[in-house]
C-alpha cells in the first residue's frame, strides 16, 4: 500500500517538543515516523472524541424538537 506524505499534517515542534518526541519513540521501541503516524491515528480514532461529536448533534436536534411553542405573541 502506498502511503502518501501529507503537508497539511507537518506541524513545527519546538526543539524540547522535538526532544520529547524522540525519547517517547525510543522508549517505546519505534521511529520517530511510525511513532507519531500511531499517535496521530490514535487521537483521531479516540472513542472520546467521536461520543463528544455526537453529543454535540443529539443536543442540536433536542434543542429544535424540545423548544416549546407558545401563541402568546399574537
Amino acid at each position: 500500500m502506498h502511503v502518501a506524505r501529507v503537508s497539511a499534517l507537518t506541524v513545527p515542534l519546538t526543539t524540547a517538543e522535538q526532544d520529547q518526541v524522540y525519547r517517547a519513540a525510543e522508549t517505546v521501541g519505534k521511529d520517530v515516523d511510525d511513532f507519531m503516524r500511531d499517535a496521530i491515528l490514535a487521537a483521531a480514532n479516540d472513542p472520546f472524541l467521536a461520543a463528544l461529536d455526537q453529543a454535540a448533534e443529539t443536543i442540536a436536534a433536542r434543542d429544535q424538537d424540545d423548544r416549546i411553542q407558545h401563541g402568546y405573541a399574537r
